[in-house]
């Protein structure tokens, strides 16, 4: 895959500042990362990133997607086999880790990892040796390894759910991928980006965003982030005729589709867990807090409410 650039994580938002800033001063660090993040927010894109600045940038970059995986194979497809390991192991086969040589290794979503799986994975880690099925002896390996894991791999970590030596071994660095919606002051410069991106793949002229098409994508929430929002990209390319020019709001109706038919789900589960509606709106503001950062302003403007109406929610809630 070819490496792009800063493609979904440079941006002028605080977050993204942040973390950029981190990977600046992570680039001549050799130590294991753990990158944590919700699903289409730039893990993977982050490991590419912190690959390009690193010493081994000129080692490979192995990328592997556990959840893509049947559990019977990740075993093999990270550590590999010896001929007779297993039925249909006709030949002997080096697994990702042995693949990646002297470079990075990204063990893309951690968390799906069983057991077994983990315990051999702790022992890559700490004494840099693994296992092939069927070997004898263990095979020593030099890769830097990236995870990338949701964010709610901790918990499983606190719940007994997950092993803790394995969490302390991946989580050496952690770097936390902020979610689109945490970022929205980067939308444009994204979509400027991702738009070049679809054009070239679908052979279309690139589209640029009016201004009512940018209000619209500010007006979402973004729950699949950055990979939702070049799906979106790519639909309206797909489906605009030649000379189209700028993309307009209307074309984004789908957007608003989705987002209520999302609120209504919520309104149901919120419904069958006997929350009140007072309930469910404090929830919501701690949330939106917690997203930003403590930051009231933009805590606010994520719930499209006034600041006034903020602080007054809040502290009816503290009545309460």
């Amino acid at each position: 895959m070819p490496q792009d650039k800063h493609s979904y994580l440079e941006g002028t938002s605080e977050a993204s500042r942040e973390l950029m800033e981190q990977v600046e001063r992570l680039a001549g660090s050799d130590a294991t990362v753990l990158l944590l993040g919700e699903p289409g927010s730039g893990k993977n894109a982050l490991a590419r990133e912190l690959h390009m600045r690193s010493p081994r940038s000129e080692q490979p970059i192995v990328e592997v997607s556990l959840a893509a995986l049947s559990p019977t194979l990740v075993e093999s497809e990270l550590f590999g086999h010896h001929a007779g390991a297993f039925t249909g192991a006709e030949r002997d086969r080096s697994g990702r880790f042995q693949a990646a040589g002297r470079g990075i290794l990204v063990l893309d979503g951690v968390e799906v990892l069983d057991e077994l799986v983990q315990v051999k994975l702790l022992r890559a880690l700490q004494e840099r040796v693994v296992e092939p099925l069927g070997a004898e002896e263990g095979v020593e390996v030099e890769a830097r390894v990236f995870a990338t894991a949701s964010p709610t791999l901790k918990a499983r970590v606190d719940a007994g759910q997950y092993r803790k030596d394995l969490w302390y071994r991946l989580a050496v660095v952690v770097l936390e991928v902020p979610p689109l919606r945490a970022r929205l002051e980067d939308i444009n410069a994204l979509a400027a980006h991702l738009s070049r991106r679809v054009a070239g793949r679908l052979g279309v002229p690139e589209r640029g965003l009016s201004a009512g098409a940018l209000e619209r994508m500010l007006a979402h929430t973004w729950p699949g982030n950055v990979r939702e929002l070049e799906n979106a990209l790519e639909r309206v390319h797909a489906l605009a005729g030649s000379g189209a020019g700028n993309v307009q709001a209307e074309e984004f109706d789908f957007l608003r589709e989705e987002q209520l038919g999302g609120a209504q789900d919520l309104a149901r589960a919120a419904l069958a867990r006997g929350l009140s509606l007072d309930e469910w709106t404090q929830e919501m503001i701690q949330a939106a807090l917690l997203e930003q950062r403590g930051n009231k302003s933009a805590a606010a403007r994520r719930l499209g409410i006034t600041r006034r109406a903020l602080d007054y929610r809040l502290a009816r809630g503290e009545e309460e």
